[in-house]
């Protein structure tokens, strides 16, 4: 039987069947053009959605054990309010889902390392805010801006009370030691061979506290390739003066 005459025969005989075999033939030899074709439709709307909704990064901070509050978001908002970020169109990240317990070495902790490093070497992050357990580890990982390279001599003088000073001496020590003790007091910079400002305590910043749960010392620093100095600037300000 010619096989033209195969397929016609075949077909009146699908169209005398039940709906339910009519569509159980139709998924037995249809199934992998349906799931392709699903799965083509899904992979271009998903493409539209990146490439319509893809929005640059205005600054993003890390916000290291920090627990985030109600006002979490009116606090970012209210931040690009006064840095003129269109969230529309950009992101601002104070990302608080950052956690880090170098005593224990934890899921979290090495996901957070991963996460900062990640971040640092594609240039994406700006700043962090992190107790002294997290200032000390980037601090000597030499990834912290010295400061007086970053404010004014103005503003060396109105921080300086304020300051972590890292012992420039020791940081090619702590790249090969990991174990390597911290000074004991890093504001005191009388302690040091070659002391190095490179964050700002932030525990007496009045919003920041009633917007994040942190312990007893907190500390801003800068990230030596941030790209976005003059946000870091316009941050630490806000910080500093709300």
């Amino acid at each position: 039987m010619p096989l033209m005459d195969e397929f016609k025969e075949e077909r009146d005989e699908i169209k005398n069947r039940s709906f339910k075999e009519r569509m159980s033939y139709f998924w037995d030899y249809y199934k992998w053009h349906v799931i392709g074709g699903i799965c083509g439709i899904f992979l271009v709307v998903s493409l539209i959605h990146t490439f319509l909704t893809n929005k640059d990064t205005a600054y993003y901070s890390a916000f290291i054990n920090m627990a985030e509050t109600i006002y979490s978001e009116d606090y970012k908002n209210d931040f690009a309010k006064l840095a003129n970020i269109d969230l529309e169109t950009s992101v601002l990240y104070f990302d608080s889902d950052m956690f880090l317990d170098f005593s224990a070495m934890d899921d979290a902790t090495v996901q957070t390392t991963q996460k900062i490093m990640v971040h640092i070497t594609a240039g994406d992050l700006d700043s962090i805010i992190g107790d002294l357990p997290a200032i000390d580890r980037y601090a000597y990982n030499d990834v912290l801006m010295d400061l007086r390279d970053f404010l004014t001599d103005e503003e060396l003088k109105k921080y300086e009370k304020d300051f972590y000073y890292a012992d420039r001496a020791l940081l090619e020590e702590a790249k090969q030691n990991p174990k390597l003790e911290y000074p004991s007091d890093p504001t005191d910079p009388s302690s040091m061979k070659d002391p190095m400002p490179v964050a700002i305590r932030v525990n007496d910043c009045k919003k920041l506290s009633e917007t994040y749960v942190f312990g007893e010392n907190q500390y801003f620093a800068v990230i030596v390739n941030s790209k976005h100095q003059d946000l870091n600037h316009l941050f630490l300000n806000y910080l500093k003066e709300n």
